[in-house]
């Protein structure tokens, strides 16, 4: 088991050695250099992959390794030289003698192993009583001492220890101490007061770890020879000497029981005299294999013990078969029992030293072991010593046994290989340990939190970079899933982009994609990321997708464009489609950026048109950045489309002749959008309320609305100024549009008059800008939110207005002279005081910023004011006037176009023309909110002279702004009038609509139930009737009659709004009652006269009764005269003479109407007001001829048949 242990062990014993463990550390450390130098740029970080920071991580580490040593090997130096100090430090005496020797000792010691090596060896103290064999066991133990040699023998403790001896052996220092420091037997205190000294010695040398463990030797004679009470009391002693070491040094330390001089047991000698050097080397004792320090090992000594005897009796007989002399045999056969006679007195004894109690701690019994250092214990054994030493042949008168030389038997490997190998057992001191307790745990903890968070970090980035992929892979099957049709195409036959504009903002928002924000973070990062790699795989699949499926759209649009335009001979707009048709099929010049621009602009301005609907503003966005990522991802790419020469030869040869003026424009406006100035946006000028007051007139919402930054005042000042000083280069710079027709072009004769022509175009372009945003703006709905009209509070409020800021919006971007004022505002002196800095003067933002970016605009600035004798004398003055007054006036007249805006803010606030504007909106909502609150008949007077209030001064107004007030006028007339029309409606329902519903409409002759009373239908048809009543009272003036009907009056708005419905059932019921109500009267009353036209052969004579009138009529018989309604109800029809078994009599009996019954079923004829009306009766035929009292057949008109209740006059 020991050996299988010391095995176990020689990895570590191996790394003690210098020879294996620096060329391990110098191994370590370079493999992580290389790990280092190697390893970061395999993490895809360019800062990792750098070679100055990979350089100056490995030069971190070696300052860090290098520090690290040299405060170790300095502490550790430190730390020998105060041990070696303390050493040396010892009374006058015969300590002098030993301090003399030690020093000569260490001297070779640092010699051969450097100034640390006393420091870095386990130190054991040996301690017991006088006389226990101390000094004869280490010096016969076979351990190497190096400077032994030079020691005297007293120094080594022959003849007893006086004081204590240091022995440094190769793998240990022990010290050994004098009999007398465990005891006190000699002099107590003196005694005490050395072995205070001695152990105060050791704590202040070796502070964290003084001893690595105690050896205690007792002599075995006094075992067996020493009373009970004898031994009791030694054990007592060296109870207390481990207790003071306890205290004194505060360690947990191993204890090692040396039972010495074993040769004197009876039989020893004889037993172990045969054994070999090897054997004699190994251990005769117990290690208690345990590693739990809280176990009390003593109470296994007896059993040990026991099986220590019972070793020895195993091979008694083979040493007895051995041993030919046969005294020999019996002490041979003997041993066992001298050693069982020992148990009693060791196992109490070592009961009594390691037992612990109630108050104090034991100390830990690692083993007990009996030895044996010279075999010269007894007087025969000196005589025959002293013989041997005298003769030099002592061998002829001894036993073999017995060579008069000392043997060292079991102490060697208890040293080596037990005590020494042990070193590890003892503790620390419990302060220190706590420190070190603390400090690895810490250190553990932050391994293992490091390696668990860096297995967790890479573990997390893996995943994260696994998830990317995963995420990758999906979107690109998605892609080609959807766009597999598009894919496949090889002709493009459209320029709409629409169709394919989901393909490419898939590929655009594929995970990390060209139009995905999201960036590698840390954690993706760990050497794992696949980011980069799937990045450039998603860019070349969207920059490819952009050549296959926007580029051809593109290219082809300019190739169906290009000819149109030349058709409608726009010039301007040819140069511009060419130039962009030239860099988009790969073959433009010049700057890229410059190009670039002119790309962006032109299709910029072009969708701006084709997606201007609302909810197209987004689409056209991202169009845009398709564009602009299809012009960043080309490159050095060539396209793959070509373009068609003959349409580029067609286009030079139209824009030969475009003057420059209009070709340098064209550039200007293609890097406008490069200027970094803002454009003007309406919903971003003003303020939040804007959206209350202002509409778009197409739908579009208002922050679509604006001017391009080229037409602000900052444009002007801040770009386009600037550009007219370059016009001239870039026009040489893009001749190559032109090709070879740029030869033809007289460059030199149109360049004189360029800026000029420039300001003139630029000024029809800026008024432009500007209507076409105003012809957007609409007015909103002022009249919603009643009472409180919120939309008018806001658009009249006299500080917030969007309509006030509207207009100070536009003097302030339009008035491009009010430069001129601000500069004859500056004081000379201000300016003097400043070195001249115009700008440091200036107390416009605006003016300030143009002025610290455009160095043009500061030429013109300085030039002007100079111009006025501000800042120089009148010298030279002329000139610059000239150039000044000329530049001014090509200022004022694009400001005059809005002099109609500007003078809206002329004179003091509260009078200025929009505040009276603003007031009349003020005045509108005072009035509108009382007759919302407290209506009066007079209301809507008030409103008719509000509004023309408000609109009266409209010819001086600007004609947007005009217009807007005109809408509001329109807006709250029309309120008016729907509130007029809802009163009619509520009174049609009211007085006429409910009442044909209920009493009209179901009834015969109108419905199908039964017949209407005379009398209600003279209430609802007949004069001052609900009809006639409500017409009279709510239509009249607003309709005129007409052959037709009633039409809407000429100039009535509310006339204007009756639906053709409404007054066609209001005509209905003028005829109804023109033939009903002939008389006046108030009930319906229809005159008529009967003819009996013809009848059957067979009628001799019929009678017709007709609501209780009968008339008796026969062929040729004179008309009679019948009246209806008559008194009672029904019609009825008897021939005569009456025949059997056929009929002979028709009636109608269901209500007053049936005579319009007895008309319908009588197939009725009319003619005017004449009917003829026959009827089928048994067989036999009666026809009658009826004439009414009236312009028509009351019953059978149309009016009457078509009537229905009116429900809406809309």
């Amino acid at each position: 088991m020991f050996r299988f242990l010391s095995f176990l062990s020689l990895p570590v014993q191996l790394l003690r050695k210098p020879w294996m463990r620096i060329p391990l550390i110098v191994t370590g450390i370079l493999s992580l250099f290389a790990a280092i130098w190697f390893g970061f740029p395999m993490t895809g970080l360019t800062l990792l992959a750098a070679v100055w920071f990979r350089a100056a991580v490995i030069g971190v580490i070696l300052f860090a390794l290098a520090l690290y040593y040299g405060l170790r090997w300095r502490r550790r130096r430190k730390r020998a030289q105060d041990l070696e100090d303390s050493l040396l430090q010892e009374p006058a005496g015969d300590a002098a003698v030993l301090s003399e020797r030690l020093q000569e000792a260490m001297a070779k010691l640092k010699k051969a192993g450097g100034r640390n090596y006393l420091y870095d060896l386990p130190w054991y103290v040996i301690i017991g009583p006088p006389a226990a064999g101390k000094t004869t066991a280490l010096s016969n133990a076979g351990i190497e001492f190096p400077g032994q040699d030079i020691l005297p023998d007293k120094a080594q403790g022959f003849g007893g220890t006086r004081n204590c001896d240091f022995w440094f052996a190769e793998d240990a220092v022990l010290i050994d101490t004098a009999g007398r420091y465990t005891m006190h037997d000699s002099d107590a205190a003196a005694d005490k007061a050395s072995w205070d000294a001695f152990l105060g010695l050791l704590k202040k040398g070796r502070p964290d770890q003084p001893v690595n463990g105690v050896i205690l030797a007792f002599s075995v004679e006094d075992m067996m020879s020493a009373s009970p009470a004898s031994i009791a009391a030694h054990a007592a002693t060296v109870r207390a000497r481990l207790g003071e070491i306890h205290e004194t040094l505060r360690i947990d330390f191993p204890v090692y029981v040396l039972f010495t001089k074993a040769d004197l047991i009876s039989g020893f000698r004889e037993y172990f005299a045969s054994f070999s050097q090897s054997r004699r080397k190994s251990v005769w004792g117990v290690t208690f294999q345990t590693k739990d320090r809280s176990v009390e090992t003593y109470k296994q000594a007896g059993a040990e013990f026991d099986q220590l005897i019972s070793r020895l009796s195993d091979e008694v007989i083979d040493r007895m078969n051995e041993e030919p002399d046969g005294a020999s045999r019996i002490a041979i056969f003997g041993l066992p029992g001298q050693m069982a006679m020992l148990r009693g007195n060791i196992c109490e004894f070592l009961r009594v030293v390691f037992e612990p109690t109630r108050y104090k701690t034991s100390a830990l019994l690692r083993g007990f072991y009996f030895t044996s250092g010279t075999q010269e214990g007894t007087p025969v054994d000196q005589v025959l010593g002293e013989m041997s030493r005298n003769s030099g042949d002592a061998g002829l008168f001894q036993p073999a046994f017995m060579s008069g030389k000392g043997k060292s038997y079991f102490l060697h490997d208890l040293m080596k290989r037990v005590i020494f190998e042990e070193r590890g057992w003892v503790g620390f001191d419990r302060a220190a340990m706590r420190r070190t307790a603390l400090l690895r745990s810490t250190a553990f903890a932050a391994i293992l939190l490091g390696t668990a968070g860096s297995m967790g970090a890479f573990g997390y980035s893996y995943w994260q970079n696994a998830t990317l992929t995963r995420n990758a892979e999906h979107d690109a099957v998605a892609f080609f899933d959807a766009a597999r049709n598009e894919l496949s195409r090889t002709v493009i036959d459209g320029t709409d982009p629409s169709p394919v504009m989901p393909h490419l903002q898939d590929l655009r928002d594929m995970t990390t994609g060209y139009g995905d924000p999201e960036q590698p973070g840390f954690w993706q990062g760990l050497g794992l990321s696949r980011h980069a790699e799937l990045s450039g795989a998603t860019h070349r699949a969207y920059s490819d997708g952009l050549e296959r499926m926007l580029r051809p759209r593109l290219v082809l649009h300019l190739e169906n464009a290009i000819p149109q335009l030349i058709a409608d001979e726009n010039t301007a707009e040819v140069y511009r489609a060419l130039k962009v048709y030239l860099l988009l099929g790969g073959t433009g010049q010049g700057n890229a950026a410059d190009n670039d621009a002119a790309v962006t602009s032109y299709f910029e301005q072009l969708w701006r048109g084709q997606f201007n609907a609302p909810g197209q503003i987004d689409e056209r966005q991202q169009l845009l950045a398709h564009l602009e990522a299809l012009l960043d991802l080309d490159g050095d790419r060539k396209p793959v489309i070509g373009i068609d020469p003959e349409i580029v030869r067609q286009a030079r040869e139209a824009i030969v002749n475009l003057p420059l003026a209009e070709q340098a424009y064209a550039l200007i406006k293609e890097r406008a959008a490069t200027s970094g100035i803002q454009d003007f946006g309406l919903a971003e000028r003003l303020s939040g309320q804007v959206a209350q007051v202002l509409k778009t007139t197409d739908g579009t919402p208002l922050q679509s609305v604006g001017v391009p930054a080229l037409y602000t005042f900052e444009g002007y000042w801040g770009y386009f100024l600037e550009e007219l000083t370059t016009a001239r280069t870039r026009l040489r710079e893009d001749q190559w549009v032109l090709g070879e027709a740029a030869g033809r072009v007289g460059y030199e004769t149109q360049l004189a008059g360029l800026e000029a022509e420039l300001h003139r175009v630029y000024r029809l372009e800026f008024s432009a800008a500007w209507k076409a945003m105003f012809a957007q703006i609409g007015l909103a709905r002022m009249s919603a939110d009643a009472p409180q009209y919120a939309a008018l509070a806001a658009a009249s409020s006299q500080v917030a207005s969007p309509l006030l800021e509207l207009v100070e919006a536009v003097e302030e971007e339009t008035r491009l002279s009010r430069f001129y004022d601000q500069l004859d505002t500056l004081d000379p002196a201000a300016v003097a005081a400043s070195g001249g800095d115009l700008g440091a003067n200036m107390g416009d933002a605006v003016f300030k910023r143009i002025y610290s970016k455009s160095g043009v605009f500061q030429k013109v600035a300085l030039d002007s004011f100079k111009a006025r004798g501000k800042v120089q004398t009148q010298a030279g003055a002329a000139g610059q006037a000239h150039g000044e007054d000329l530049q001014r006036r090509q200022v004022e007249r694009i400001s005059d176009d809005f002099a109609q805006w500007h003078s809206l803010l002329n004179g003091k606030p509260g009078q200025r023309p929009i505040d009276l504007v603003l007031a009349a909106l003020g005045d509108l909502r005072e009035n509108r909110r009382q007759a919302a609150v407290a209506p009066t008949p007079a209301d809507e007077a008030m409103l008719s002279q509000t509004l023309s209030a408000l609109t009266m001064n409209n010819t001086a107004l600007p004609a947007p702004l005009a217009q807007l007030l005109n809408e509001a006028e329109s807006e709250f007339r029309a309120e008016a009038q729907d509130a007029a029309m809802t009163q009619l409606n509520r009174a049609l329902n009211d007085e006429v609509t409910q009442f044909c519903r209920d009493f009209i409409a179901p009834l015969y002759p109108f419905g199908s139930g039964r017949h209407v009373s005379p009398a209600v239908f003279g209430q609802f048809f007949g004069p001052g009737g609900r009809m006639d009543r409500y017409y009279t009272s709510y239509l009249q003036p607003h309709v005129v009659r007409s052959p037709d009907g009633l039409r809407p009056a000429p100039g009535s708005a509310t006339g204007q709004r009756l639906s053709p419905e409404v007054l066609h059932q209001f005509s209905n019921a003028q005829a109804i009652q023109l033939a009903f109500f002939a008389s006046g009267a108030p009930e319906p009353e229809v005159g008529m006269s009967i003819v009996h036209a013809d009848s059957s052969p067979s009628v001799e004579l019929a009678v017709l009764s007709v609501n209780g009138t009968s008339v008796r009529t026969q062929p040729g018989s004179t008309p009679a005269a019948l009246s209806w309604p008559g008194q009672a109800s029904g019609v009825s029809v008897e021939l005569f003479p009456q025949k059997r078994q056929r009929q002979s009599a028709l009636s109608f009996t269901d209500g007053r109407w049936d005579i319009v019954t007895f008309l319908r079923q009588g197939r009725a004829k009319a003619r005017g007001n004449v009917v003829d009306v026959r009827h089928e009766i048994g067989g036999r035929s009666i026809s009658y001829r009826i004439e009414f009292d009236s312009t028509t057949v009351p019953f059978l008109m149309p009016e009457l048949a078509d009537f229905s209740c009116p429900v809406t006059l809309e």
